[in-house]
């Protein structure tokens, strides 16, 4: 998986805990850069108990692990942010809305995750979504200001990407 797109999901995932009172903590790009990299020292330790331990902080899988999400989704089963595409992209700073191509873009990808863990005993329904959801992810652009905003909060050179 592209590394910024992870990131990405990583803080869309943080915001929606952080909003629903679940989670204190979003960490920036360096920072979750640096656990990403501990990530694989761990894994090729096989240090699996601290591996899991740093994946729950990373959010590792929260939106494409149908098991975790499922797991996620009971806490936030009331969450208003899941409600629509557009109540999701309340979590989304203006300019962040501004670079997707359409108003709920964003979050049509996240939401549409939520389609999957009912589907995990219906394989071939399964598959069909995961490849519509995977299609969404391609036609996503990175949205994050972490992604264009340059030293003193100006427009970076990594701009449209």
């Amino acid at each position: 998986m592209d590394p910024y797109r992870e990131y990405q999901d990583y803080v869309m995932a943080s915001r929606l805990l952080v909003a629903s009172g679940l989670s204190r903590e979003i960490l920036t790009l360096a920072q979750y850069a640096r656990l990403r990299l501990k990530r694989l020292e761990l894994a090729r330790a096989r240090r699996f108990r601290e591996l899991e331990a740093l994946d729950r902080r990373l959010r590792y899988g929260f939106w494409t692990d149908p098991l975790r999400l499922r797991e996620h989704l009971h806490p936030l089963r009331d969450s208003p942010y899941l409600a629509d595409p557009e109540a999701f992209e309340r979590l989304l700073f203006p300019e962040e809305r501004a670079r997707l191509r359409y108003p709920g873009q964003a979050g049509e990808y996240y939401l549409g995750w939520l389609r999957l863990p009912p589907l995990l005993m219906e394989p071939w329904a399964f598959e069909e979504a995961l490849r519509a959801q995977e299609e969404k992810g391609r036609a996503l652009p990175l949205f994050l200001n972490a992604f264009h905003l340059g030293p003193g909060g100006r427009e970076g050179p990594w701009r449209g990407r």
